[in-house]
Protein backbone atom coordinates (compact mmCIF):
# COMPACT_ATOMS: atom_id res chain seq x y z
CA UNK A 1 0.00 0.00 0.00
CA UNK A 2 2.53 2.34 0.62
CA UNK A 3 4.32 1.64 -2.52
CA UNK A 4 1.19 2.40 -4.48
CA UNK A 5 0.57 5.71 -2.81
CA UNK A 6 4.17 6.98 -3.28
CA UNK A 7 3.31 5.56 -7.06
CA UNK A 8 0.12 7.93 -6.85
CA UNK A 9 1.80 10.88 -5.53
CA UNK A 10 4.55 10.45 -8.52
CA UNK A 11 2.00 10.79 -11.20
CA UNK A 12 0.28 13.39 -9.49
CA UNK A 13 3.69 15.06 -9.69
CA UNK A 14 4.42 14.02 -13.23
CA UNK A 15 0.58 15.54 -14.65
CA UNK A 16 1.10 18.67 -12.35
CA UNK A 17 4.18 18.99 -14.05
CA UNK A 18 2.82 18.99 -17.43
CA UNK A 19 -0.27 20.96 -16.22
CA UNK A 20 2.18 23.72 -15.62
CA UNK A 21 4.64 23.17 -19.05
CA UNK A 22 1.39 22.97 -20.96
CA UNK A 23 -0.14 26.40 -19.15
CA UNK A 24 3.10 28.43 -19.51
CA UNK A 25 4.52 27.75 -22.86
CA UNK A 26 4.65 30.08 -25.28
CA UNK A 27 2.15 28.93 -28.07
CA UNK A 28 2.66 29.24 -31.83
CA UNK A 29 2.67 32.39 -33.57
CA UNK A 30 -0.35 33.90 -34.85
CA UNK A 31 -0.67 34.55 -38.81
CA UNK A 32 -1.31 37.65 -41.10
CA UNK A 33 -2.80 36.51 -44.27
CA UNK A 34 -3.27 38.19 -47.44
CA UNK A 35 -6.21 37.26 -49.92
CA UNK A 36 -6.35 40.57 -52.07
CA UNK A 37 -4.39 40.43 -55.31
CA UNK A 38 -0.92 41.57 -55.53
CA UNK A 39 -1.82 43.15 -58.71
CA UNK A 40 -4.09 45.06 -61.05
CA UNK A 41 -4.50 45.23 -64.73
CA UNK A 42 -5.97 48.58 -66.00
CA UNK A 43 -8.45 48.13 -68.71
CA UNK A 44 -8.56 49.44 -72.33
CA UNK A 45 -5.55 50.21 -74.41
CA UNK A 46 -3.21 53.41 -74.69
CA UNK A 47 -3.48 54.87 -78.35
CA UNK A 48 -1.67 58.48 -78.48
CA UNK A 49 -1.45 60.54 -81.79
CA UNK A 50 1.76 60.26 -81.86
CA UNK A 51 4.06 62.72 -84.14
CA UNK A 52 4.93 60.15 -87.34
CA UNK A 53 8.47 61.70 -87.96
CA UNK A 54 9.23 62.96 -84.50
CA UNK A 55 9.62 62.16 -80.83
CA UNK A 56 7.35 62.96 -78.00
CA UNK A 57 6.34 62.30 -74.04
CA UNK A 58 3.55 63.23 -72.16
CA UNK A 59 2.62 62.92 -68.52
CA UNK A 60 -0.55 63.43 -66.53
CA UNK A 61 -0.74 63.10 -63.05
CA UNK A 62 2.88 61.19 -63.08
CA UNK A 63 1.62 58.74 -65.70
CA UNK A 64 4.68 59.34 -68.45
CA UNK A 65 4.16 58.19 -71.72
CA UNK A 66 6.89 58.40 -74.42
CA UNK A 67 7.51 57.72 -78.30
CA UNK A 68 10.17 57.19 -81.11
CA UNK A 69 13.86 56.94 -80.54
CA UNK A 70 14.15 58.81 -77.42
CA UNK A 71 17.92 59.78 -78.45
CA UNK A 72 19.20 62.69 -78.17
CA UNK A 73 18.91 65.53 -80.69
CA UNK A 74 19.27 69.59 -80.67
CA UNK A 75 16.05 70.96 -78.88
CA UNK A 76 16.61 75.29 -79.83
CA UNK A 77 14.86 77.42 -77.64
CA UNK A 78 13.40 74.40 -75.38
CA UNK A 79 17.08 75.14 -73.96
CA UNK A 80 15.70 78.71 -72.34
CA UNK A 81 13.28 76.55 -69.68
CA UNK A 82 16.56 75.19 -68.33
CA UNK A 83 18.07 78.74 -68.10
CA UNK A 84 14.86 80.68 -66.93
CA UNK A 85 15.05 77.59 -64.06
CA UNK A 86 18.60 77.91 -63.04
CA UNK A 87 18.09 82.32 -62.79
CA UNK A 88 15.23 81.94 -60.97
CA UNK A 89 16.53 78.89 -58.52
CA UNK A 90 19.64 81.85 -57.60
CA UNK A 91 17.20 84.73 -57.64
CA UNK A 92 13.84 83.59 -56.66
CA UNK A 93 11.05 86.14 -57.58
CA UNK A 94 7.24 85.81 -56.41
CA UNK A 95 4.81 85.58 -59.49
CA UNK A 96 4.22 89.19 -60.27
CA UNK A 97 7.41 90.58 -58.61
CA UNK A 98 9.67 92.65 -60.57
CA UNK A 99 13.01 91.65 -59.09
CA UNK A 100 16.64 93.49 -59.20
CA UNK A 101 17.08 95.70 -62.32
CA UNK A 102 19.96 94.72 -64.87
CA UNK A 103 21.62 97.46 -66.63
CA UNK A 104 22.49 96.65 -70.68
CA UNK A 105 26.08 96.54 -71.44
CA UNK A 106 27.54 97.62 -74.27
CA UNK A 107 28.99 94.36 -74.27
CA UNK A 108 25.07 93.27 -74.37
CA UNK A 109 24.82 95.25 -77.05
CA UNK A 110 27.54 93.84 -79.38
CA UNK A 111 25.87 90.09 -78.38
CA UNK A 112 22.78 91.91 -79.62
CA UNK A 113 24.38 92.92 -82.91
CA UNK A 114 25.88 89.34 -83.17
CA UNK A 115 23.02 87.33 -82.74
CA UNK A 116 20.77 89.61 -84.74
CA UNK A 117 22.52 88.54 -87.43
CA UNK A 118 22.43 84.76 -87.32
CA UNK A 119 18.88 82.76 -87.43
CA UNK A 120 18.00 83.22 -83.91
CA UNK A 121 15.60 85.40 -82.27
CA UNK A 122 16.54 88.46 -80.42
CA UNK A 123 15.31 91.66 -78.24
CA UNK A 124 16.54 95.25 -79.17
CA UNK A 125 18.58 96.51 -76.53
CA UNK A 126 20.74 99.70 -75.81
CA UNK A 127 23.35 100.44 -73.92
CA UNK A 128 22.52 101.64 -70.43
CA UNK A 129 19.38 100.50 -70.32
CA UNK A 130 18.03 98.61 -67.24
CA UNK A 131 15.67 95.44 -67.37
CA UNK A 132 14.23 94.12 -64.24
CA UNK A 133 14.85 90.65 -64.02
CA UNK A 134 10.99 89.72 -64.73
CA UNK A 135 11.54 91.57 -67.72
CA UNK A 136 14.78 89.63 -68.83
CA UNK A 137 13.19 86.42 -68.21
CA UNK A 138 9.78 87.51 -70.05
CA UNK A 139 12.19 88.52 -73.23
CA UNK A 140 13.63 84.80 -72.26
CA UNK A 141 10.41 82.84 -72.83
CA UNK A 142 8.01 85.15 -74.53
CA UNK A 143 10.22 86.89 -76.72
CA UNK A 144 12.86 83.69 -77.13
CA UNK A 145 15.50 86.51 -77.48
CA UNK A 146 19.00 84.90 -77.32
CA UNK A 147 20.59 87.94 -76.64
CA UNK A 148 19.06 87.71 -73.25
CA UNK A 149 19.69 84.50 -72.47
CA UNK A 150 23.05 85.42 -72.96
CA UNK A 151 22.71 88.19 -71.07
CA UNK A 152 21.25 86.28 -67.79
CA UNK A 153 23.97 83.85 -68.16
CA UNK A 154 26.19 86.44 -67.33
CA UNK A 155 24.50 88.39 -65.06
CA UNK A 156 23.91 84.81 -62.64
CA UNK A 157 26.94 83.17 -62.72
CA UNK A 158 29.86 85.73 -64.13
CA UNK A 159 30.70 83.81 -67.33
CA UNK A 160 28.44 82.15 -70.21
CA UNK A 161 31.14 78.91 -69.82
CA UNK A 162 30.26 79.05 -65.82
CA UNK A 163 26.57 79.52 -66.22
CA UNK A 164 26.71 76.42 -68.65
CA UNK A 165 28.57 74.21 -66.18
CA UNK A 166 25.41 75.54 -63.70
CA UNK A 167 23.13 74.19 -66.89
CA UNK A 168 24.74 70.43 -67.00
CA UNK A 169 24.83 70.27 -63.22
CA UNK A 170 21.27 71.04 -62.76
CA UNK A 171 20.61 68.27 -65.46
CA UNK A 172 22.38 65.36 -63.77
CA UNK A 173 20.87 66.71 -60.17
CA UNK A 174 17.15 66.13 -62.43
CA UNK A 175 18.00 62.88 -63.91
CA UNK A 176 18.18 64.50 -67.57
CA UNK A 177 20.66 61.83 -68.73
CA UNK A 178 20.39 61.94 -72.37
CA UNK A 179 21.10 65.67 -72.30
CA UNK A 180 24.29 68.10 -72.81
CA UNK A 181 24.23 72.26 -72.64
CA UNK A 182 26.61 73.85 -74.82
CA UNK A 183 24.92 77.34 -74.62
CA UNK A 184 22.28 79.18 -72.46
CA UNK A 185 19.90 80.04 -75.45
CA UNK A 186 19.79 76.55 -77.86
CA UNK A 187 21.41 78.26 -80.69
CA UNK A 188 23.92 76.27 -80.68
CA UNK A 189 23.27 72.50 -82.26
CA UNK A 190 25.50 70.90 -79.64
CA UNK A 191 22.52 71.50 -76.94
CA UNK A 192 21.21 68.39 -77.14
CA UNK A 193 18.17 66.22 -75.25
CA UNK A 194 15.21 64.07 -75.52
CA UNK A 195 11.75 64.75 -75.29
CA UNK A 196 11.58 62.67 -72.28
CA UNK A 197 14.63 64.66 -70.88
CA UNK A 198 12.88 67.70 -71.97
CA UNK A 199 9.00 66.67 -70.35
CA UNK A 200 11.41 66.41 -66.82
CA UNK A 201 12.32 69.84 -67.34
CA UNK A 202 9.42 71.46 -67.98
CA UNK A 203 7.11 69.58 -65.40
CA UNK A 204 10.15 70.91 -62.79
CA UNK A 205 9.92 74.67 -63.89
CA UNK A 206 6.21 74.92 -64.35
CA UNK A 207 6.08 73.93 -60.73
CA UNK A 208 7.85 77.53 -59.60
CA UNK A 209 4.58 80.29 -59.85
CA UNK A 210 6.89 83.08 -61.47
CA UNK A 211 7.93 80.95 -64.10
CA UNK A 212 4.43 79.52 -64.93
CA UNK A 213 3.23 83.07 -64.70
CA UNK A 214 5.76 84.26 -67.29
CA UNK A 215 5.27 81.51 -69.78
CA UNK A 216 1.14 82.10 -69.66
CA UNK A 217 1.70 85.57 -71.53
CA UNK A 218 0.33 85.48 -74.97
CA UNK A 219 2.49 89.04 -75.07
CA UNK A 220 4.81 91.50 -73.26
CA UNK A 221 6.28 95.10 -73.48
CA UNK A 222 9.40 95.88 -73.05
CA UNK A 223 11.28 99.50 -72.99
CA UNK A 224 13.09 99.32 -75.70
CA UNK A 225 12.31 96.47 -77.57
CA UNK A 226 8.48 97.13 -78.01
CA UNK A 227 5.95 94.82 -77.92
CA UNK A 228 6.48 91.28 -78.68
CA UNK A 229 3.92 88.62 -79.28
CA UNK A 230 4.34 84.77 -77.69
CA UNK A 231 5.85 82.41 -80.39
CA UNK A 232 3.88 80.25 -78.30
CA UNK A 233 0.63 81.95 -80.33
CA UNK A 234 -1.46 79.01 -79.05
CA UNK A 235 -1.13 80.30 -75.06
CA UNK A 236 -4.91 80.82 -73.83
CA UNK A 237 -6.35 78.44 -76.81
CA UNK A 238 -7.11 74.77 -76.98
CA UNK A 239 -6.67 74.92 -73.20
CA UNK A 240 -2.99 75.94 -73.47
CA UNK A 241 -1.27 77.80 -70.65
CA UNK A 242 2.36 77.18 -71.57
CA UNK A 243 5.13 76.86 -71.80
CA UNK A 244 8.23 77.27 -74.78
CA UNK A 245 8.32 76.22 -78.36
CA UNK A 246 12.19 76.01 -80.50
CA UNK A 247 12.59 76.16 -83.73
CA UNK A 248 15.87 75.86 -86.32
CA UNK A 249 17.19 74.30 -89.12
CA UNK A 250 18.90 71.34 -87.03
CA UNK A 251 16.37 70.94 -84.02
CA UNK A 252 13.15 71.27 -86.34
CA UNK A 253 10.01 72.24 -84.38
CA UNK A 254 9.81 71.52 -81.13
CA UNK A 255 7.50 72.32 -78.52
CA UNK A 256 7.21 71.88 -74.50
CA UNK A 257 3.12 72.28 -73.51
CA UNK A 258 1.03 72.26 -70.83
CA UNK A 259 -2.43 72.16 -71.28
CA UNK A 260 -5.65 71.23 -68.95
CA UNK A 261 -7.50 68.60 -69.77
CA UNK A 262 -10.30 66.51 -68.43
CA UNK A 263 -8.97 63.51 -67.28
CA UNK A 264 -11.17 60.51 -65.84
CA UNK A 265 -13.32 63.60 -64.95
CA UNK A 266 -11.31 66.23 -63.20
CA UNK A 267 -9.17 68.95 -64.67
CA UNK A 268 -5.60 67.84 -64.73
CA UNK A 269 -2.95 69.33 -66.31
CA UNK A 270 -1.35 67.42 -69.33
CA UNK A 271 2.30 68.17 -69.59
CA UNK A 272 3.65 67.09 -73.34
CA UNK A 273 7.26 67.54 -75.45
CA UNK A 274 7.58 67.25 -79.48
CA UNK A 275 10.92 67.48 -80.31
CA UNK A 276 11.77 67.23 -84.42
CA UNK A 277 8.65 68.21 -85.94
CA UNK A 278 9.19 68.74 -90.04
CA UNK A 279 7.98 72.24 -91.22
CA UNK A 280 5.32 72.98 -93.85
CA UNK A 281 4.76 75.65 -95.48
CA UNK A 282 3.16 77.45 -92.65
CA UNK A 283 6.86 77.41 -90.81
CA UNK A 284 7.98 75.09 -88.45
CA UNK A 285 6.36 75.93 -85.31
CA UNK A 286 2.53 75.42 -86.63
CA UNK A 287 3.26 71.82 -86.89
CA UNK A 288 4.86 70.77 -84.02
CA UNK A 289 1.82 72.81 -82.17
CA UNK A 290 -0.72 71.09 -83.94
CA UNK A 291 1.23 67.81 -83.03
CA UNK A 292 1.24 69.09 -79.04
CA UNK A 293 -2.29 69.87 -79.02
CA UNK A 294 -3.04 66.33 -80.50
CA UNK A 295 -1.41 64.52 -78.21
CA UNK A 296 -3.12 66.53 -75.35
CA UNK A 297 -6.61 65.62 -76.69
CA UNK A 298 -5.83 62.09 -77.08
CA UNK A 299 -4.32 62.14 -73.67
CA UNK A 300 -7.81 61.79 -71.36
CA UNK A 301 -8.88 58.07 -73.74
CA UNK A 302 -5.40 56.53 -72.45
CA UNK A 303 -5.32 57.49 -68.79
CA UNK A 304 -7.94 56.15 -66.32
CA UNK A 305 -8.36 56.51 -61.95
CA UNK A 306 -7.47 52.59 -60.63
CA UNK A 307 -9.35 52.11 -57.68
CA UNK A 308 -7.28 49.10 -55.63
CA UNK A 309 -9.48 49.27 -51.70
CA UNK A 310 -11.74 51.42 -50.05
CA UNK A 311 -11.94 52.15 -46.56
CA UNK A 312 -12.32 49.48 -44.37
CA UNK A 313 -12.36 46.73 -47.79
CA UNK A 314 -11.34 42.90 -46.51
CA UNK A 315 -8.29 42.31 -47.69
CA UNK A 316 -6.64 39.57 -45.34
CA UNK A 317 -6.78 37.99 -42.13
CA UNK A 318 -5.33 37.52 -38.71
CA UNK A 319 -5.39 33.74 -37.71
CA UNK A 320 -4.41 31.91 -34.54
CA UNK A 321 -4.71 27.82 -34.21
CA UNK A 322 -6.75 28.29 -30.98
CA UNK A 323 -9.54 30.75 -32.59
CA UNK A 324 -12.66 29.21 -34.49
CA UNK A 325 -12.54 32.03 -36.13
CA UNK A 326 -10.82 34.63 -38.32
CA UNK A 327 -10.33 38.27 -37.62
CA UNK A 328 -10.40 40.54 -40.75
CA UNK A 329 -8.02 42.54 -42.13
CA UNK A 330 -9.42 46.17 -43.39
CA UNK A 331 -7.64 49.02 -45.18
CA UNK A 332 -7.84 52.40 -42.98
CA UNK A 333 -7.71 54.62 -46.26
CA UNK A 334 -9.40 53.78 -49.94
CA UNK A 335 -5.76 53.93 -52.10
CA UNK A 336 -6.45 55.13 -55.96
CA UNK A 337 -4.36 56.37 -58.62
CA UNK A 338 -4.22 56.86 -62.54
CA UNK A 339 -2.86 54.49 -64.47
CA UNK A 340 -2.22 54.61 -68.22
CA UNK A 341 -4.38 52.31 -69.86
CA UNK A 342 -3.21 48.33 -70.69
CA UNK A 343 -0.49 48.86 -67.37
CA UNK A 344 -0.41 46.90 -63.94
CA UNK A 345 -0.68 48.26 -60.97
CA UNK A 346 1.33 46.34 -58.51
CA UNK A 347 0.89 45.85 -54.98
CA UNK A 348 3.07 45.09 -51.81
CA UNK A 349 2.11 44.05 -48.37
CA UNK A 350 4.29 45.03 -45.01
CA UNK A 351 2.43 42.51 -43.01
CA UNK A 352 3.46 42.69 -38.76
CA UNK A 353 2.56 39.83 -36.90
CA UNK A 354 0.64 40.79 -33.34
CA UNK A 355 3.41 40.06 -30.92
CA UNK A 356 1.09 37.83 -28.32
CA UNK A 357 -1.39 35.90 -28.22
CA UNK A 358 -4.09 38.23 -28.82
CA UNK A 359 -4.92 41.43 -31.23
CA UNK A 360 -7.35 44.33 -30.62
CA UNK A 361 -9.21 45.96 -32.76
CA UNK A 362 -8.05 48.84 -34.56
CA UNK A 363 -4.55 47.46 -33.85
CA UNK A 364 -1.80 47.87 -37.00
CA UNK A 365 -1.03 44.29 -39.10
CA UNK A 366 0.74 45.70 -41.64
CA UNK A 367 0.43 48.15 -44.65
CA UNK A 368 -0.36 48.24 -48.19
CA UNK A 369 1.54 49.80 -50.58
CA UNK A 370 0.13 50.24 -54.62
CA UNK A 371 3.17 51.45 -57.04
CA UNK A 372 1.34 53.76 -59.48
CA UNK A 373 2.88 55.86 -62.13
CA UNK A 374 3.09 59.10 -59.62
CA UNK A 375 4.16 57.67 -56.95
CA UNK A 376 3.55 54.93 -54.21
CA UNK A 377 0.07 55.29 -52.43
CA UNK A 378 -0.42 53.69 -48.77
CA UNK A 379 -2.38 52.77 -46.47
CA UNK A 380 -2.21 50.77 -42.99
CA UNK A 381 -3.88 47.52 -42.41
CA UNK A 382 -5.40 46.82 -39.22
CA UNK A 383 -7.04 43.91 -37.35
CA UNK A 384 -11.06 44.66 -37.96
CA UNK A 385 -12.27 43.04 -34.20
CA UNK A 386 -10.37 41.94 -31.40
CA UNK A 387 -8.85 38.21 -31.41
CA UNK A 388 -8.42 36.78 -27.78
CA UNK A 389 -6.10 34.41 -26.73
CA UNK A 390 -6.16 30.63 -26.26
CA UNK A 391 -8.42 29.12 -23.80
CA UNK A 392 -7.52 26.71 -21.12
CA UNK A 393 -8.47 23.74 -22.44
CA UNK A 394 -6.76 24.58 -25.45
CA UNK A 395 -3.45 25.20 -23.90
CA UNK A 396 -3.95 21.74 -22.16
CA UNK A 397 -4.56 19.60 -24.94
CA UNK A 398 -2.47 20.82 -27.11
CA UNK A 399 1.43 20.17 -27.10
Amino acid sequence: MRRAGWTFVGVLVVVAALVVVQLVRTPPPQNVSISHPASLSVPGTASLSWPTSAEGAVDVGGVVQTSGTQVARPIASLAKMMTAYIVLHDHPLTAGEAGPSITVTPTDVAIYNLDATSSGSVLAVTSGETLTEQQALQALLVASADNIAEMLAQWDAGSISAFVAKMNATAKTLGMSHTTYTDPSGLEDTTVSTARDQLVMATKAMTIPAFAAIVALPEVTFPVGGTVQNYDYDIGHDGVIGIKTGSDSAALGCWAFAATRTVDGKARTVYGVVLGVPGTSLGLVEPSLSDGVALADAVPATISTVSVVSAGAVVGHVDAPWRNDSIPVTAVRAVSGLAQAGSTVSLHFDLRVPSGVTVNKGEVVGRLVADFPGGAITTPLVAGASGTGPSLSWKLTHV
